[in-house]
């Protein structure tokens, strides 16, 4: 008996190691492929070797973008961190996720990216590297581990350095991805490095060597001495500046490369797709500022984004070519396939879905990029010969954007009260405080030094109404519009309220004049108009009496005026929006109010609820100070 055992034992043990090792090697779920969502803080594209840049900033994302699908038309929702991101994680612009400043988070009725894949079954990691990309906003949800390295914690020291070096973020995010077994991952990372001051550590800045000696330094307090347009930089301190920027740049780089090497280790690289993108660029006196949060100039919007499929998996057949046509074959091994298409930072949220295999929630503004990445099984198997299209991922449904969809970038933060958009090659700059725009044809003014505006009224025009279309205007503020029918209309009217007008702002710079009468009477007058015009407006109390007696051609046409998404019409003028029970019914915005159809659209913007208003503590107060986030 002793004998059989001992003769039993060598094969109980291969047994028992056959088991474990097929449940180590159980294989991953092929219907949900990994996603790397890398977000890199104040990241300009053209300060990259894969945009043109010559200076070697970036040899581990150059070689990605060999595996790769290149967007050169990428923009940021926003000139600054919390808004750009909070809309990469909800596909949402900044006026419609409403996080446009840093005393609101984000509110639980809005869906996120995280909680969407986390649905799914899958494992979802988050590592952050500044407090405006912490869970203080909202950007922990969904996250079964959410690290932002206790910057949102009170009583972080400042004297202690807030934000994490990018390679403590990548230590902390490959750690958590070797933990993740067999499941499929959602990682997100964020570097802050790049942003000031510009404090590479020392062997990057070896590489942009520079013998400035001059009285400043690459801290914020140096650097916001020039952050007046008006005021010139000696050439010799902005040189320096790029320098030490550059290195910061390179240094994440590494980084990157990095966690490309630990992807690979870890047994994922032919499983996963890596994404890196930026929340904002950087400006370095380029339109006359420093910095970033202030202008929607190109290097202040225009980011990289860069989708690099798994090593191994087909390049793509149909990726849109530098004229912004489809390319008629595949690109090269080892070379980047090119997109013109503008996209922006709300379209990664559906991207990602589809690169998932996951439903995207409704309500998202952005649209999926993967018809741009990758052609179906038909396309990959001509363009590789047969079976080529066992190494394509599924086609997916729809085109993808369309080459003139407009795209938008907003603010309202450090004095400013901005939007942008772009069509194509054309870019309108929309100052609402002012009523003012500037147009530019990036195509052939890629600088933006000749402002169109007036050589090109009509195109102007378009995009103003394009844009408006696309946003909206001051959170729990009031929109009227108003639409000819093609002939040259009049427009006029009077707006009271039992309250106090807050805030005014005209839609279009040449049309809605308007003259405040008193503290809460508010007329306005567009005559000839043969397109589209409005204004929108705040009241406080929110919830006071607004009367409204409005005119087209000098009569009250009743039934030409449109309230909320059912677009009920009033039975007598003036007629009153009392309370909030009335204020609630006109919540959604008319579904014509963008059209040509003739009349007046009328619609409320909710405003923020009670819990979505935060108060940061004076510690952490004091470090956006001294980064130039609060004046």
């Amino acid at each position: 008996m002793t004998r059989l055992t001992s003769a039993l034992i060598p094969r109980l043990a291969a047994a028992c190691l056959s088991v474990l090792l097929a449940a180590c090697a159980r294989p991953f779920d092929p219907a949900h492929e990994d996603i790397v969502l890398v977000v890199v803080d104040t990241l300009r594209a053209d300060h990259l070797g894969v945009y043109g840049y010559a200076r070697g900033t970036s040899p581990r994302l150059d070689g990605l973008a060999g595996r790769a699908t290149v967007f050169d038309a990428a923009w940021s929702a926003a000139p600054w961190t919390l808004p750009s991101v909070m809309s990469i994680m909800t596909s949402r612009y900044p006026s419609s996720h409403r996080v446009e400043n840093d005393g609101l988070k984000l509110a639980d009725d809005v869906p996120t990216l995280a909680e969407t894949l986390r649905k799914a079954g899958y494992a979802t990691g988050g590592f952050v590297s500044h407090v405006y990309v912490s869970a203080t906003f909202g950007f922990g949800r969904g996250f079964e581990v959410f690290d932002d390295f206790g910057l949102s914690q009170t009583g972080y020291r400042l004297e202690a350095g807030m934000e994490p070096a990018a390679d403590r973020v990548t230590d902390a995010a490959l750690a958590w991805l070797d933990r993740q077994g067999r499941r499929p991952v959602l990682l997100v990372v964020h570097y802050f490095d790049p942003h000031w001051p510009y404090a590479p550590p020392e062997r990057y800045r070896a590489l942009y060597p520079n013998a400035y000696a001059g009285p400043h330094d690459a801290s914020y307090d140096s650097i916001s001495k020039y952050q007046d347009p008006l005021v010139p930089i000696p050439e010799d301190y902005r040189r320096f500046l790029i320098d030490r920027y550059d290195g910061e740049i390179r240094f994440v780089d590494d980084q990157i490369g990095r966690l490309l090497d630990g992807i690979a280790a870890a047994g994922r690289a032919a499983r996963t797709w890596v994404i890196v993108t930026a929340d904002h660029g950087e400006e370095f006196k380029d339109h006359g500022s420093m910095g970033h949060g202030r202008r929607l100039y190109q290097e202040a919007v225009s980011v990289p984004l860069v989708i690099g499929r798994p090593p191994g998996r087909r390049a793509v057949k149909g990726t849109g070519s530098a004229a912004g046509s489809r390319s008629a074959r595949a690109p090269k091994a080892g070379e980047a396939a090119r997109v013109s298409v503008p996209a922006g930072g709300i379209d990664l949220f559906p991207t990602i879905a589809a690169l998932a295999g996951v439903p995207p929630p409704a309500g998202l503004q952005g649209t999926s990029l993967v018809p741009l990445l990758r052609a179906g099984p038909a396309d990959a198997g001509a363009a590789g010969g047969p079976g080529a299209a066992d190494d394509a991922a599924p086609a997916a449904p729809g085109t993808g954007p369309a080459p003139d969809r407009p795209l938008v970038c907003e603010t309202i933060r450090l004095n400013a009260h901005l939007k942008a958009v772009r069509r194509a090659t054309l870019k309108l700059i929309q100052s609402m405080d002012e009523n003012r725009t500037e147009l530019y044809d990036l195509a052939a003014d890629p600088l933006e030094r000749q402002d169109l505006s007036a050589e090109r009224p009509e195109e102007r025009r378009a995009l103003a109404q394009a844009l408006f279309s696309q946003v909206d205007f001051l959170s729990g503020g009031w929109n009227v519009r108003w639409n000819s029918d093609g002939r040259k209309r009049n427009f006029q009217g009077q707006i009271r309220t039992s309250g106090i007008f807050r805030t005014i702002v005209p839609l279009f710079r040449d049309r809605g004049k308007y003259v405040l009468a008193s503290a809460n009477t508010l007329n306005f007058s567009d005559a000839g108009q043969a397109g589209a015009s409005g204004l929108a407006f705040t009241i406080a109390p929110e919830d006071a009496q607004v009367d409204f007696y409005l005119l087209i051609d000098g009569r009250p046409l009743l039934d030409r005026i449109f309230l909320g998404g059912n677009e009920a019409n009033p039975r007598v003028l003036p007629f009153a929006l009392e309370g909030r029970p009335a204020m609630q019914a006109a919540f959604e915005k008319p579904p014509r109010a963008d059209g040509r159809d003739l009349g007046y659209f009328i619609w409320h913007l909710r405003p923020a609820a009670a819990d979505q208003e935060i108060v940061l503590d004076e510690e952490i107060r004091e470090r956006l100070r001294s980064l130039g986030y609060i004046n």
